[in-house]
């Protein structure tokens, strides 16, 4: 008996998780994973990287996945990495903790949502 296959993005470049609702409308979808996965010092690929994700319809649900899972590598949802880690170490907006929490399906950094909304 063979091991469940997880699905892959790009051909079977890039694995996904399967649990992402948003994942099939993402414009990423097809890009190479080295657009998202720059080398040390690939502007260019990061320039790439954010263009694409500026004009995708699933941005924010990206973003928001990236903050709730601490994905440490990549661009997600237009942002980098070292603009992840500076939104994780200053936390959240403090008039955003205030909004009423709905239940999701899928877990995401709710305190975040007005921040992620507006860029």
């Amino acid at each position: 008996m063979t091991a469940p296959r997880t699905p892959l993005m790009n051909n079977g470049v890039l694995p996904v998780r399967p649990a992402v609702g948003w994942w099939p409308a993402a414009s990423c979808r097809g890009a190479g994973i080295e657009t998202f996965f720059p080398p040390p010092g690939g502007l260019a690929a990061v320039r790439r990287a954010l263009l694409i994700c500026d004009r995708c319809p699933v941005r924010i649900p990206c973003r928001r996945y990236a903050l709730d899972h601490r994905e440490r590598y990549g661009i997600w949802g237009g942002l980098t990495e070292e603009t992840r880690e500076t939104l994780i170490r200053i936390g959240p907006p403090s008039a955003v903790t205030s909004l009423p929490q709905e239940p999701v399906a899928e877990p995401f950094v709710e305190p975040w949502f007005a921040l992620l909304e507006s860029s």
